[in-house]
């Protein structure tokens, strides 16, 4: 695992900062999506199958991920897309990455997402495949267990004396953030508060989605209940949408430090940990989690 440790000096925040780099994951050209999908790899070749059904937007690193494995195992793939068909189909990034995989494409509007992929499901078992349903962002069980292997990983990569006080990152469909609560108290993290900043939900649907996420590993999710910490105010706007003030930021911070953010995903959470250390003036061992998100930058 790589980890980074920068200086902000221009944000009123004293102190290292220590970022993970998941960014840089090296698989499937990177990302939190890439990690998860390391782990449903295996789930999906245990059931036998041959076929991927799943969802998300025209730009979504998931889509992009499910479709690259599909290509290199030699699966079917079919991507129930929301947004706009043109978009996709001219942009680059991830969209671009998912139209040269080979992969199917379907476009609903988010209300249809269930029944059409209930409906790709069942139109590769009337062709003789046997197909796997993934869940949007990599949510499943395989998805959070990613994350609590992460954990371990960071755990045994930093100094044995190093604990985390604080771990902030982009929370979209929860597994993630799901997956590093659950490897916090398998690490014997106990004290560690895991900053969730939402790139798309409104509070309550992300705390559940959170549980959810948990009660695929634990029959009780509810014991994690004081463990979810989850932020719905930098959305600027909801998911995609962004503003010229979280652009400007975003450049600030790869001049001062070289690392890149984009403005769906690690902007939003590098913003949203930026304000919430100010202001409850957080102290001492802080992590950064950097999920990804350089091709939806370049799309």
């Amino acid at each position: 695992m790589e980890i980074d440790t920068i200086v902000l000096k221009t944000l009123g925040i004293k102190g290292k900062i220590h970022v993970v780099r998941d960014d840089l994951f090296p698989f499937l050209m990177g990302g939190n999506k890439a990690r998860k999908m390391a782990s449903i790899i295996p789930d999906i070749e245990r059931n036998k199958c041959n076929a991927i059904v799943t969802t998300g937007g025209i730009q979504s690193n998931h889509c992009r991920v499910a479709a690259m494995a599909c290509a290199a195992k030699g699966w079917k793939c079919r991507l129930i897309l929301h947004g706009s068909k043109e978009k996709f189909t001219s942009e680059k990034g991830n969209a671009l990455l998912m139209r040269l995989s080979g992969a199917e494409t379907e476009f609903v509007n988010p209300e249809d997402i269930g029944p059409t992929m209930d409906q790709a499901m069942n139109d590769f078992k009337s062709s003789g495949y046997n197909p796997y349903y993934l869940q949007g962002g990599g949510h499943n069980k395989p998805g959070v267990i990613a994350y609590i292997n992460a954990v371990q990983e960071l755990k045994n990569t930093l100094k044995s004396h190093l604990n985390i006080d604080h771990i902030f990152l982009a929370s979209g469909t929860g597994s993630t953030q799901a997956g590093i609560i659950a490897g916090c108290k398998k690490a014997g993290w106990e004290h560690t508060i895991v900053h969730g900043i939402s790139i798309a939900r409104q509070k309550q649907m992300g705390i559940n989605s959170i549980k959810e996420s948990l009660s695929f590993v634990y029959p009780r999710p509810d014991k994690f209940s004081d463990d979810i910490v989850f932020y719905d105010e930098f959305l600027f706007g909801g998911y995609g949408k962004s503003d010229q003030q979280l652009y400007n930021f975003t450049v600030g911070i790869f001049k001062e430090t070289g690392l890149i953010l984009d403005e769906t995903y690690s902007g939003k959470s590098f913003w949203g940990m930026v304000n919430t250390i100010n202001k409850y003036k957080l102290k001492g061992n802080i992590v950064f989690w950097h999920t990804g998100g350089l091709l939806n930058l370049m799309a």
